[in-house]
């Protein structure tokens, strides 16, 4: 699919084109305005409600949870698919709450486990690569973090180009700089100055740029780029997760330094870092992005095979 253009304004985006998008901005807009314990009560509301509808989203979801939760009983699997897929409503409702609400409201409701470990690794003062994943409360759960150490963050430009204007602008309220995906040098710069860059390695982009390596017990397409950053800058790896808690607070946890590493081996070094975000994912199963198809590229299989 080809890239979108990028708009600078909203203005741009003020034609019957958009009419759909700007309907659905407007509907988030509104929920970022409800009380954090409402949104999140309505969001688990509507998650039921997708559960039942939304079938192509929870074929993928029930296909991944088999995959990497063999040991679990059909029913035990099943009772993990529909907590996911209601996790991620309440994470889409988040990310509004992220860029229109005031999550400096919920400063006071976050566990940090780890922030020596975060601090040791700034320290260095060669740059940390802070490796996360795709939680469903990935812009919310962002913006906790910022409050923690100031960050840097990539991301994939969005399809939409009036989606994409507001994840960069709403999410430039939390981060120093938003850096593309594909921006090596701007990543490579941040690090060599001594910054903290988000950085997320846990999806599938193809067989270019990644190698294969076990995730859950499944061969998954890797980002080799990861230990490719840290060989060229000498930063630190740090893991990082972040969950919502039962209890209505949140949960964010830094790993010790990742040391050795990188190994010389891509394969070696791939797996490593899956296996990190292997272990953060255990602890809070049901709010990971299962909606992706992670394993859709295999090396001896056609692409899709495990979803179709």
């Amino acid at each position: 699919m080809a890239k979108s253009v990028e708009i600078q304004s909203w203005k741009e985006a003020v034609t019957f084109r958009f009419i759909p998008d700007w309907i659905a901005i407007g509907f988030l807009w509104c929920i970022a305005q409800l009380p954090y314990a409402l949104l999140r009560r309505f969001g688990e509301g509507c998650g039921v409600l997708a559960y039942t509808l939304a079938r192509k989203r929870c074929h993928i979801v029930r296909v991944n949870i088999a995959l990497c939760f063999p040991e679990k009983a059909p029913a035990e699997r099943e009772e993990l698919v529909k907590q996911c897929i209601k996790e991620n409503i309440v994470g889409v409702f988040e990310s509004a709450y992220a860029w229109w609400g005031k999550p400096e409201r919920l400063k006071a409701q976050i566990d940090v486990i780890g922030q020596e470990n975060i601090q040791n690794a700034v320290a260095r003062g060669k740059g940390v690569l802070l490796v996360g994943a795709h939680y469903s409360n990935l812009d919310l759960g962002g913006a906790l973090i910022s409050y923690c150490v100031p960050i840097d963050v990539t991301y994939r430009r969005h399809n939409n180009p009036l989606f994409d204007y507001f994840i960069r602008t709403r999410r430039a309220r939390f981060f120093d700089h938003i850096i593309e995906r594909s921006a090596l040098r701007s990543m490579l710069k941040g690090l060599k100055k001594g910054r903290v860059l988000w950085y997320a390695a846990d999806q599938d982009y193809g067989t270019k740029h990644s190698v294969f390596a076990p995730f859950f017990g499944i061969e998954a397409a890797t980002l080799n780029s990861t230990a490719k950053l840290v060989q060229m800058t000498g930063a630190a790896v740090v893991f990082v997760g972040h969950h919502r808690k039962s209890d209505g607070r949140f949960e964010l946890e830094f790993s010790p330094i990742l040391e050795n590493f990188p190994r010389g081996d891509d394969c070696t070094d791939a797996a490593l870092i899956n296996e990190g975000l292997e272990r953060q994912i255990r602890k809070f199963p049901e709010q990971y992005m299962w909606v992706h198809r992670r394993f859709k590229t295999q090396q001896h299989e056609k692409k899709g095979h495990f979803y179709r």
